[in-house]
């Protein structure tokens, strides 16, 4: 009689069969594993703590002088920053405070700058790491120390410039949703539906900007609605994260380890759990049924290339006359010798 593992791995098989759906979330799920998608999500939470605050410090001083031009600038970064990091910011105890962070940012400096942005992009690059072996993405020529962190900057500015966009853009779509319902007169009625909507906003500024950081930092040979699919799981998965942050905060706080820590521990944690996210979605992506298809069709293609590359140097083709036989190259050896031992014989025999 089968056992009660064998009977559940059994239906577990027959499910994976009738639903792709399914099989594509056990896929990620072994592929996580694989990977060890929680070792790489605790080395992006290491390098992002050790990142944050030099990065706060590095937005507030550029957006500081973007606020000259565009005034919603230093607004937009603000809402960003409580968007990503629900009940973390603000004046009470046990709160990030932006007002000490811009203070610190205007008092950076050019030449302290250099500084903070070389301890600012470890996240970065440790997130590119992360995501390389997620993807499984084949060794690289690795640029030079001063073009690296080059392009870190600039993918930094650009995850930076896609967060405040789609905040911003995300702020106006709610705002023109409750307008236009108080409008018609039914802005209480439907403020569930305005919730609905804010949350579909959310959702949809998060989405780019999972889809950046793939893009950005890893560039996988993935297909781009695979990557836009990790892209959906991610913000989904996120603003899960979001919805529950309250619980999290406290519980988090409930920790004899916070009164030593403070801030900190709800800031590790929840850095983690952001990356566990962001492995997740990554094991998705690399994991779709494109994806897949892609992989194994490279993989045919690279076995036949080495089956011919072998042909040649395996066998020998001999003409005889108007017909041609295959000799190994242990035959072709022995035929060699054999035509040189009877040269030697005929030589010996004209000497005696």
């Amino acid at each position: 009689m089968p056992s009660l593992k064998e009977r559940l791995d059994e239906r577990i098989t027959r499910l994976r069969a009738r639903r792709p759906i399914f099989d594509h979330l056990m896929r990620m799920v072994e592929h996580f594993g694989n990977v060890k998608g929680n070792l790489q999500a605790g080395a992006v939470t290491y390098f992002a703590f050790l990142s944050f605050f030099p990065i706060l410090a590095l937005a507030f001083f550029v957006v500081g002088y973007v606020a000259k031009v565009y005034p919603d600038a230093q607004d937009n970064l603000t809402d960003a920053l409580t968007g990503v990091l629900p009940g973390m910011i603000g004046n009470a105890d046990g709160q990030i405070s932006l007002k000490a962070i811009q203070d610190s940012a205007g008092a950076v400096g050019l030449i302290g700058l250099a500084g903070v942005l070389y301890a600012g992009l470890g996240w970065l690059s440790g997130m590119r790491e992360a995501l390389l072996v997620m993807f499984e993405t084949p060794q690289r020529e690795q640029p030079n120390f001063v073009v690296g962190k080059l392009r870190d900057l600039v993918s930094l500015a650009l995850i930076g410039l896609v967060m405040i966009l789609s905040v911003a853009v995300s702020s106006v779509i709610a705002r023109f949703s409750r307008e236009l319902l108080d409008l018609v007169g039914l802005g209480v009625g439907l403020a569930p539906l305005l919730q609905v909507i804010s949350v579909a906003v959310g959702v949809g500024a998060s989405m780019v900007l999972f889809f950046a950081i793939f893009k950005l930092l890893a560039d996988p040979e993935v297909p781009r609605p695979s990557l836009w699919s990790g892209a959906l799981l991610g913000a989904l998965g996120f603003e899960v994260l979001k919805q529950l942050s309250t619980f999290l905060i406290a519980s988090t706080k409930s920790q004899p380890a916070f009164q030593a820590f403070g801030i900190a521990l709800i800031l590790v944690v929840w850095i983690n759990y952001f990356s566990r996210v962001v492995m997740y979605a990554a094991a998705w992506a690399y994991t779709s049924t494109a994806a897949r298809t892609i992989r194994e069709a490279q993989a045919r293609e690279q076995e036949a290339i080495e089956a011919a590359a072998e042909g040649p140097i395996g066998q020998f083709v001999v003409p005889t006359g108007s017909r041609s036989f295959v000799r190994s190259p242990k035959a072709a050896f022995a035929a060699g010798a054999g035509s040189m031992l009877a040269v030697i014989g005929v030589v010996r025999r004209k000497r005696g």
